[in-house]
């Protein structure tokens, strides 16, 4: 069985558990909700690189095509404390942007998860 990740827009019924973001669901049919682009995480570089290979290690942001929101781990939400496989977080598609409103890097900082929640939170 072949399973595709999809996402759509987020509803009242339909959204992530602890977050309340965008759901990401695995599903066996594939339709638009299905797909999905990558592209650079550096804005000035997206248009010279569109339709060439990704480099190795270079950054780059999983979009969704039909909400526009990136593919986001929530570092600071655990969903069920430990498992085997170590500690369990939350995905959601959620694009953070920084004050110039482009994408936020939210792998560096440990402010930003302080943000990040503030954020979340005063948007429900």
């Amino acid at each position: 069985v072949i399973l595709f990740l999809a996402s759509d827009h987020k509803t009242f019924l339909k959204c992530a558990k602890k977050s309340r973001l965008q759901e990401l669901s695995l599903v066996e049919e594939f339709d638009f909700l299905r797909w999905w682009k990558v592209i650079y995480f550096d804005p000035q570089e997206r248009l010279e690189n569109e339709g060439y290979p990704v480099q190795v290690n270079s950054k780059v942001l999983i979009s969704h095509c039909k909400t526009n929101q990136c593919l986001a781990a929530l570092v600071f939400i655990y969903l069920f404390g430990f498992s085997l496989f170590g500690k369990e977080y939350e995905l959601t598609a959620r694009t953070f942007l920084d004050s110039h409103k482009a994408e936020r890097d939210n792998t560096t900082d440990d402010k930003q998860e302080d943000t990040q929640i503030k954020e979340i939170n005063t948007i429900y």
